[in-house]
């Protein structure tokens, strides 16, 4: 796939282009036929809108919209600060076992909910089938749009996504491929319900077009698969290695991140881990109030050797 990689990159600057905002046709019949086959959404080019990532594609459903935005308790905090600096109330929904509590929803009454309904941050759960439904119903009822990100699913065994199973057109999708290729490429799509597709466009900004036509090229030539097939390969193998430390942490099915709970203080477990460079997240920093103690690790930053090393490091410093 690096072969394939450099190829596609060398044949979109031998030609540099430019693209209109909404994106390069070609690449955007790509994306539409990438998304019917991993995941299922069946959408046609004109609703897709290539973006500079996942929070340029909630920029723009935001730019589209008003009111209040509904976001996961506990949840990814980069999303949940695109909101905030647009100057929109933020407001938190608790997840239970089954995913993103509906009842609550009915009565905060939200505009625009943003939901991670395949990865649930930071444990990695996924919202049951019933409670997806039962979603989407609600905001069919509501008005309200349901802002889908889904997160790294291309990794992980899931169910279908929310954009799959919706009739009325209630759900935007975010995609990007920081996950599965690299966060440097800087790319993105956004699936846009068709009442929003106007503004949207209004709003949206030119993406690079040598970066837009490398990516078709990958793509067109089967690239994606085959990397995310290496992936999903090499992100098991690292998982295990984290089990073998760990083998009371959670670490997410299918994602390269991990979870390991503590009995005590949070905030003296982070500093100690910071202060031997190791880079960790307390678990409270995805949570607006909770009592679980833990913290968050990447697995991804080093190679597999390294990292077996990382975490026996960690094991020390938490067991101090």
């Amino acid at each position: 796939a690096s072969t394939l990689w450099r190829q596609a990159w060398r044949a979109a600057a031998a030609e540099p282009a430019g693209h209109p905002g909404q994106g390069s046709p070609r690449l955007r019949r790509l994306l539409a036929e990438h998304l019917r086959t991993t995941r299922s959404v069946a959408v046609s080019p004109e609703q897709l809108v290539v973006t500079l990532g996942a929070r340029d594609g909630l920029r723009l459903i935001l730019m589209a919209t008003e009111g209040v935005v509904a976001v996961e308790d506990p949840g990814y905090p980069t999303l949940h600060r695109v909101p905030r600096n647009l100057g929109r109330e933020v407001v938190p929904v608790p997840v239970d076992e089954e995913g993103l509590s509906v009842r609550r929803l009915a009565e905060l009454a939200p505009e625009v909910v943003l939901v991670m309904p395949n990865h649930q941050y930071p444990a990695g759960s996924q919202m049951s089938a019933a409670r997806r439904f039962e979603l989407i119903e609600w905001a069919r009822r509501s008005g309200a749009v349901l802002v889908e990100d889904d997160y790294d699913s291309e990794l992980r065994h899931t169910h279908p996504a929310l954009a799959a199973l919706d009739p009325h057109g209630s759900v935007a999708m975010l995609g990007s491929f920081a996950k599965t290729l690299t966060p440097a490429l800087g790319l993105g799509y956004l699936v846009v319900p068709e009442r929003l597709r106007a503004e949207v466009l209004a709003h949206a900004l030119p993406v690079s077009g040598i970066v837009q036509d490398a990516m078709a090229n990958f793509l067109e030539n089967d690239g994606v698969r085959r990397h995310t097939a290496r992936m999903g390969r090499e992100y098991r193998r690292r998982r295990e290695i984290f089990a073998e430390v760990f083998p009371r942490g959670i670490p997410m099915n299918g994602g390269l991140h991990a979870v390991i709970e503590l009995d005590g203080d949070e905030d003296g477990a982070v500093e100690r881990c910071r202060a031997q460079g190791l880079a960790v997240e307390g678990l409270g920093s995805y949570w607006t109030a909770s009592d679980r103690a833990g913290i968050v690790i990447g697995l991804g930053a080093h190679k597999r050797e390294k990292l077996r090393e990382v975490l026996v490091d960690l094991r020390r410093v938490l067991a101090t």
